[in-house]
């Protein structure tokens, strides 16, 4: 394998055989331009979006949407009080869009070759007007549903907890039955893949955009 996998993949003294990858969806498996949503915020007049949008964890309402403390209608509603200008519901999705590049059609081929040899979790801090999106541009218009590619979905804002908070972790153990130490979690957070190591995960750091087809040809070879 090479030498930058290794660097990047952690796997745990107890770890014997891997039989679950967790993936988290933004940044791993769908990619992200933030910038490009700050910018699109900023032409609407709301320039405090640069403070509280991120690649991992968001803040404020970003956050608390995230944590599914507030709805679709209440983060609508605090947005529009950022700005005087007068802005549809519309215009603010589609800034917020504007954060989610693609979903490139080779991980969902990957992932429907993995599922024929591990248990596929997604793990993701999201909203449900995000995900909501993704399910229909990534999936729908193309005759296809996200169950297809996952056994389970564990999403931020039905849970009300967000990484790194090691609760996220918890709930998925204690609902899953899973092992950490025959988990792969595959993140693109340095602090969220700090707390599932300390949990007993083995984990990988995904860099923007990677491919890591490479990195599973790998494990299934060892596999086989």
């Amino acid at each position: 394998m090479d030498q930058l996998f290794k660097e990047r993949l952690f796997i745990g003294e107890k770890t014997k055989e891997i039989k679950t990858l967790i993936f988290d969806f933004g940044g791993v498996l769908i990619d992200l331009n933030k910038e490009r949503s700050i910018q699109a915020f900023a032409e609407l007049g709301i320039e405090k979006v640069k403070d509280l949008l991120n690649n991992w964890c968001q803040k404020g309402i970003f956050l608390l949407f995230e944590e599914g403390k507030i709805s679709s209608h209440e983060f609508l509603n605090n947005i529009h009080r950022m700005t005087e200008k007068e802005l549809s519901d519309e215009d603010i999705k589609q800034a917020f869009f504007t954060f989610l590049v693609d979903l490139p059609r080779y991980k969902l081929n990957l992932l429907t070759k993995l599922r024929k040899h591990y248990n596929i979790f997604l793990l993701s801090n999201i909203n449900e007007m995000i995900f909501q999106y993704c399910c229909d541009t990534f999936f729908h218009a193309y005759g296809i549903d996200i169950d297809d590619y996952f056994d389970k979905l564990y999403l931020s804002f039905q849970m009300k907890v967000c990484k790194p908070d090691k609760k996220i972790f918890e709930i998925m153990i204690a609902d899953s039955g899973l092992q950490p130490e025959e988990c792969l979690f595959l993140e693109d957070g340095l602090q969220n893949i700090e707390t599932a190591q300390s949990l007993g995960f083995n984990t990988y750091f995904v860099k923007p955009e990677e491919d890591f087809t490479p990195l599973f040809n790998h494990l299934l070879l060892k596999r086989d």
